[in-house]
């Protein structure tokens, strides 16, 4: 199936069903196509020239972790660990898993994820969670296949900020085995008081919990927090205390946005409704890309960055790595743009970085902010 017949016939039609109902089934088909060698085979006539697009001038090394291009499914496309391999094999370098609690939850009531626009989602689905055990059985399959996996940690609704550190520790300390990264996530709008989290105080505490339990396993895995487009640069400063002072390995900048107006552009009703918004909306784009450049100028490219928030193609991907994005990753445009999306913008990295003479993708990073 073409892109352009994705985009302009299937992906309209998804639209107008039940977004998390389809999201899952299609989950669970990619997870079908991972049963053997041929079924994987198969699923790679549905990438981008019907094969995994490589090539070695997108390699990048992100916290001592090769990856084989620049584009990472981002936390919540899969919660659960079960399409990994499939969505590797579509083109993607890595998958982050997650967020992951300690407990199964289900979540805010249903519905809770719906597209507001093409290419333009809101949700609130509130760190729906199979819990650990679950993800770690789910993650076995993949330990053996060298694809990095990054797990995005997070807690429990019920459980008292005091205790926030513990409930992050608990889940590093199940999947340090299968965990390339690690991810604070206490950017999420979903969960009450969640984003108090980021402020310094609170966060120190988390850090210093998982790195512990890290040194109790053996080497500290490069473990990242995850912040809020919301954030004024101040606090992005407090953050990137924290991560230094910490020897954490950098930040996701972005997660969703919560600010009224731009879910305003979409309808009145949308206004005052719960939930994040995230994917192709130029100011959220812009405000994500904003908090990396800041990021990266604040630190003088010394930070590790990966990229976030309303990326949907080439162009919108470049300008993630001209801010000073090392890994730039993807979850809302999956559904917009279709199978064939990863392969298409890393053709389009190598097309770019021959037009103007680039033979190595670090060259790019940081470059408009230079």
């Amino acid at each position: 199936m073409s892109r352009e017949i994705y985009r302009d016939i299937v992906s309209p039609v998804l639209d107008r069903l039940d977004s998390e109902a389809w999201h899952i089934r299609a989950r669970e088909a990619l997870h079908l196509a991972e049963a053997n060698p041929f079924t994987l085979k198969l699923l790679e006539q549905f990438a981008y020239q019907r094969k995994r697009f490589t090539d070695k001038r997108l390699q990048v090394v992100l916290g001592g972790i090769q990856f084989d291009n620049p584009l990472v499914v981002g936390a919540g496309w899969d919660k659960v660990g079960r399409a990994v391999k499939a969505l590797y094999t579509l083109g993607f370098s890595g998958v982050e898993v997650g967020s992951v609690l300690t407990y199964p939850q289900p979540g805010k009531s249903k519905p809770r994820q719906f597209m507001i626009s093409s290419g333009v989602a809101l949700n609130r689905l509130g760190f729906n969670s199979p819990g650990v055990d679950e993800v770690a059985l789910n993650l076995r399959r993949y330990r053996k296949s060298g694809i990095p996996i990054g797990i995005s940690l997070g807690k429990n609704k019920e459980v008292e900020p005091k205790y926030a550190p513990e409930a992050h520790a608990i889940v590093a300390r199940r999947l340090y085995e299968d965990a390339a990264y690690f991810v604070i996530n206490v950017s999420s709008p979903n969960t009450p008081g969640l984003r108090k989290l980021q402020d310094k105080g609170p966060l120190t505490d988390i850090v210093q919990a998982v790195n512990g339990v890290m040194d109790k396993i053996g080497e500290r895995k490069p473990t990242f927090v995850k912040i809020s487009p919301d954030l004024t640069n101040e606090a992005v400063d407090d953050v990137i205390r924290v991560v230094a002072d910490n020897g954490l390995a950098g930040i996701i900048a972005t997660n969703t946005t919560i600010r009224p107006e731009l879910k305003a552009k979409y309808g009145e009703q949308w206004r005052d409704q719960a939930g994040g918004l995230s994917g192709n909306d130029p100011e959220f784009r812009r405000m994500a890309t904003e908090k990396v450049a800041h990021i990266y100028r604040e630190t003088g490219g010394k930070m590790e960055i990966i990229g976030i928030g309303g990326v949907k193609d080439t162009e919108t991907t470049l300008e993630k790595i001209r801010a000073g994005a090392r890994i730039v990753q993807i979850v809302t445009a999956i559904r917009g743009e279709g199978t064939t999306l990863s392969g298409k913008i890393n053709s389009g990295i190598i097309d770019y970085m021959e037009q103007e003479g680039i033979s190595n993708l670090n060259e790019i990073i940081g470059s408009d902010v230079h």
